[in-house]
């Protein structure tokens, strides 16, 4: 009587673990997609585009400093055009001022005219590695040509008086140069670059000091350009 009873226990113990297992088997996990109400973006990725810039840019030469302007329009992600000028001194060599006991004013030996350049360019920027390159740097080369126009007054002439005499040459030139372009905050932007200009004057060429003729008017530029973008 007793091992039947034990029989009977123990299959109905059996009986009960295996619906156990099959509803554990069978049993199916709940499953959750999160779906984003927005698209997600990566982080760093700019998300103003810009169509156009405009900003100033200072100029350091030979010629010492020099302001400028400029205009960019970008035509997509790698190719710009642009148009610019800037206004600066010229001369080709170093021209130290002394004062003059007898005339009591500051004077500059052996000069003869006050020399101004004012470069008006449209030019062609290409960014360079656009795809290799992540963030807001951009490498870009550039090129541009168009006329310059160089200002000579007489320095024997007080500094305002000698405008009624300027001279004034038209001379056409060009540049090539290269350069970082980038992004800053919000819309701003700006660019740092080295140019070589050459603009040829021909003939004996112009003079700022006395037996120093100067043949090309431009040379090597650097500049910061800082704007806007729009």
């Amino acid at each position: 009587m007793k091992l039947k009873l034990t029989i009977i226990v123990f299959f109905y113990a059996m009986s009960l673990f295996s619906q156990v297992n099959i509803e554990r088997i069978s049993k199916k996990d709940s499953v959750f997609i999160f779906k984003p109400s927005k698209p997600l973006t990566l982080l760093g990725e700019e998300q103003n585009s810009i169509n156009a810039a405009l900003g100033a840019d200072i100029l350091f030469s030979n010629s010492g400093f020099g302001l400028g302007f400029f205009y960019h329009n970008f035509l997509d992600d790698e190719n710009l055009l642009t148009a610019n000028f800037f206004v600066s001194g010229l001369r080709n060599s170093d021209e130290w001022e002394y004062w003059d006991w007898n005339t009591g004013q500051w004077v500059v030996p052996y000069k003869i005219n006050r020399l101004f350049l004012l470069p008006v360019t449209i030019g062609y920027t290409r960014i360079l590695f656009a795809d290799a390159l992540g963030g807001s740097f951009k490498p870009f080369a550039a090129v541009g040509l168009g006329p310059s126009f160089i200002f000579a007054t007489p320095y024997v002439k007080g500094w305002f008086e000698a405008w009624r005499d300027v001279n004034i040459l038209t001379r056409f030139g060009g540049f090539i140069g290269v350069g970082g372009y980038f992004r800053t905050i919000g819309s701003s932007i700006a660019n740092v670059n080295i140019k070589y200009y050459y603009i040829p004057i021909g003939g004996k060429g112009i003079e700022s000091i006395e037996g120093l003729p100067i043949y090309n008017a431009g040379g090597v530029v650097l500049s910061l350009s800082i704007g806007y973008g729009f």
